[in-house]
């Protein structure tokens, strides 16, 4: 089928859902600090806008942390569910399509994932081959299939290098009590030479707790980050990450709801490893 063919059957799909209905999306998403979830929504705005659909952003959280955001109540077509769980879905509205985008592809939804476990693997990799045996994984403390298997990938490549050593640190999305947390492991364990992060915030926060020790990046510590956000690339020395798809990830969802393609499937979607200098050979 050519994209002509395809922006055709989307157009028709579009303006099928939008008779006698909203023709209003919603995207629910863990939180809006992130700017990873704002280039998920770029992709599936741009969509859905080529064909008058609108998309509206829904957090789980409030970002003060003090409880679940009011529900949204204003009719909506459908849902695009972004790094929630499972629980989290099945909340969600009932009698409208749902698509579930980075969350668990066995939830018996329609899945659009990025092949996060294979990133995580590849970091794993990249710094046991430069001759780190001593990795900390800082671990995003949320209930996400995508973070689940970032973990599980950690876990299953350190065992896989034998003789290398893997520990794990639980943080919060929030920066200052990250920065802490970082700190005091690296205090308290002077064998870390690598760190690998869930998310390019935390590996910010990362870069802030070494240089708080006085040691430097990657020539005491090397860190490595996920998604490849702008900051990433403007980070001292730039940081070392895997590149999501976020955008195309928002942008498919989109197209498979508009195309009434949401009975239960999984679409996996690559994702690149970007090394920079942030990483280096342990110094010891």
């Amino acid at each position: 089928m050519t994209r002509k063919d395809v922006a055709r059957t989307l157009g028709l799909s579009a303006r099928s859902l939008r008779l006698g209905r909203t023709g209003t999306v919603m995207l629910v998403v863990p939180s809006l600090t992130n700017p990873h979830f704002a280039e998920v929504h770029s992709g599936a705005a741009r969509v859905g806008a080529d064909h008058g659909i609108g998309v509206i952003v829904y957090p789980l959280s409030r970002e003060d942390g003090k409880g679940p955001f009011p529900f949204l109540r204003q009719a909506i077509d459908g849902v695009l569910a972004c790094a929630v769980s499972a629980g989290s879905i099945d909340l969600l509205r009932e009698g409208v399509a749902r698509v579930a985008l980075d969350s668990d592809p066995d939830a018996g939804l329609c899945s659009v994932t990025m092949e996060v476990a294979a990133g995580m693997r590849s970091a794993v990799d990249h710094l046991v081959g430069l001759g780190h045996r001593h990795i900390l994984h800082v671990r995003a403390e949320r209930d996400a299939w995508t973070f689940a298997q970032r973990t599980e990938a950690f876990d299953g490549r350190i065992a896989a290098h034998g003789r290398v050593r893997g520990r794990s640190l639980a943080v919060p999305f929030d920066g200052a009590r990250t920065r802490e947390l970082i700190r005091d492991r690296l205090r308290g364990d002077p064998s870390l030479t690598g760190i690998i992060c869930d998310d390019d915030n935390l590996a910010a926060c990362a870069y802030s707790a070494v240089h708080s020790l006085g040691l430097s990046i990657p020539g005491d510590l090397s860190v490595i980050g996920f998604d490849d956000l702008p900051l990433a690339s403007l980070l001292v020395p730039a940081l070392t990450t895997v590149r999501l798809p976020a955008r195309e990830l928002g942008r498919l969802g989109m197209e498979k709801f508009l195309s009434h393609d949401t009975a239960p499937s999984r679409t996996v979607m690559p994702v690149e490893f970007v090394e920079r200098e942030s990483v280096g050979p342990p110094k010891r």
